[in-house]
Order: structure tokens, then C-alpha cells, then sequence
């Protein structure tokens, strides 16, 4: 399987296609960016317009993140909030925009930012200092 520009800009069209068909007009695309000589590298940005969401999708060495910004610059990444495989192949790529579309859809997860090099967690309820690092890897 030869991993050259006709490769990558498969699954993106892929991501392109499947986004547009699961989310409508509730996902707008924001930019696109590519260099895959540099290791596959491909990052698709959107808008997720009922929360004003930025969410970006990036792939590195045939392995793809979901990160979901708000609109003060907190983020999250999707895999944190649910699992998923992020393998570049069409059924995750699927599985992972359906998963979106349902972690979107609820709301209520949380978003992480520093300041003053301290963690700091921000959801519905509250903003509060993350002092115990491992919450990290329960959402």
C-alpha cells in the first residue's frame, strides 16, 4: 500500500464526506492543511455551530486525533472523553464522527487550559485547578 498524496487525500475526502452527511449544517469547515511528506501530516479544522466548538482533526503517521476547542481556547481531545481507534481507515473514521456527533450532541463533558503553567478544568457547572493529573485520563 503506498502511502503517497492520492493515499491521504482519500481519507480525507472520507473525513469530508462523512462529516457533511452526519452533521449537516451543523459543521462547518473551517480550513484544510496538508504535507504529507512530512509523516502524513493532514489537520482538517470545523465549526461546530450550536456550541461554537472548533473542532480539528489531525493526522500524524496514519493515526488520526479528534480535539475539540471552545471558543475561549479550552480543549479536549475525543479520546479522553470516549475511546476510539484512530487508525487512518474508513470504518474508524466512521465510528469516530458518530462518536463526535453523540459527545457534542450531550455537552457534558469537560475542557482543559493552563494558566500560569497550572491546570485548570472548566465545564457547565465550574472552573476549578486540576491538582491530581490523573483526572486527565477519566475526562
Amino acid at each position: 500500500m503506498p502511502l503517497d498524496k492520492l493515499y491521504y487525500e482519500k481519507f480525507i475526502c472520507i473525513f469530508e464526506e462523512k462529516i457533511e452527511l452526519i452533521f449537516a449544517n451543523k459543521m462547518i469547515n473551517i480550513s484544510k492543511e496538508c504535507n504529507f511528506r512530512n509523516r502524513g501530516f493532514f489537520k482538517l479544522s470545523y465549526k461546530y455551530v450550536p456550541y461554537n466548538y472548533k473542532i480539528v482533526i489531525e493526522n500524524e503517521f496514519r493515526t488520526f486525533d479528534i480535539k475539540i476547542y471552545d471558543s475561549e481556547g479550552a480543549s479536549n481531545v475525543l479520546n479522553r472523553i470516549e475511546q476510539y481507534n484512530g487508525g487512518l481507515e474508513e470504518k474508524n473514521i466512521v465510528q469516530s464522527i458518530l462518536l463526535l456527533k453523540k459527545v457534542l450532541e450531550k455537552n457534558n463533558f469537560n475542557f482543559y487550559f493552563y494558566v500560569d503553567d497550572k491546570l485548570y478544568r472548566k465545564n457547565g457547572e465550574c472552573t476549578k485547578r486540576v491538582k491530581d493529573l490523573k483526572e486527565l485520563f477519566n475526562g
